[in-house]
């Protein structure tokens, strides 16, 4: 009789629970660079997948609520560093060794290409340089740091609309089937 129980108790979302989870951790890998663009339409088609085949196999459970909450959170802080990652300044190094640095502006509001000067790390006085850098590698080294951030902004937004969605069908409860 308890075999029987603990077969009937078994929610029928483990698996996709699991795959979600894992699919979701290696795409925050991905959000990293590791891999290529095709992580970003493989992680869109298997997520929305797996949103919707969960949507359709949930069931309330008694820590629904709780799960719910603790997806909410995730979603939440993954969509505050979206937006940190969209709006704060970024400066990139202009040296391999040293203190000068040019600041790019942020993903929203980037500075023109003309306005770009190396500076002090920390400083927002423009350096005096017996050899400068050319406006081309300013331009290059701003384009490079703020496409990445772009990118990961990009990603951590997928990663929080998919957890805000996880979060919403726990809390939400089930339709019930209507006896026809």
């Amino acid at each position: 009789m308890a075999l029987t129980n603990r077969q009937i108790m078994r929610s029928p979302t483990v698996w996709l629970t699991a795959v979600f989870w894992i699919v979701t951790l290696l795409f925050a890998y991905a959000v990293l660079g590791l891999f290529g663009w095709w992580a970003w339409v493989a992680y869109f088609g298997t997520g929305l997948g797996l949103a919707t085949l969960w949507w359709t196999r949930r069931r309330r459970n008694r820590c629904a609520l709780v799960f719910g909450f603790c997806c909410a959170v995730v979603a939440v802080m993954a969509l505050l560093m979206t937006g940190w990652a969209l709006f704060v300044t970024v400066s990139a190094p202009v040296d391999s060794v040293g203190t000068r640095g040019v600041v790019c502006g942020s993903v929203v509001s980037p500075v023109s290409a003309e306005e770009l000067n190396v500076t002090v790390v920390r400083s927002e006085e423009p350096v005096s340089q017996s050899r400068p850098i050319p406006h081309s590698e300013l331009e290059r080294v701003c384009s490079n740091r703020l496409d990445a951030r772009g990118s990961r902004a990009a990603g951590l937004a997928l990663i929080g609309l998919f957890v805000a969605l996880r979060a919403a069908g726990h809390i939400v409860p089930p339709r019930r089937a209507s006896a026809a």
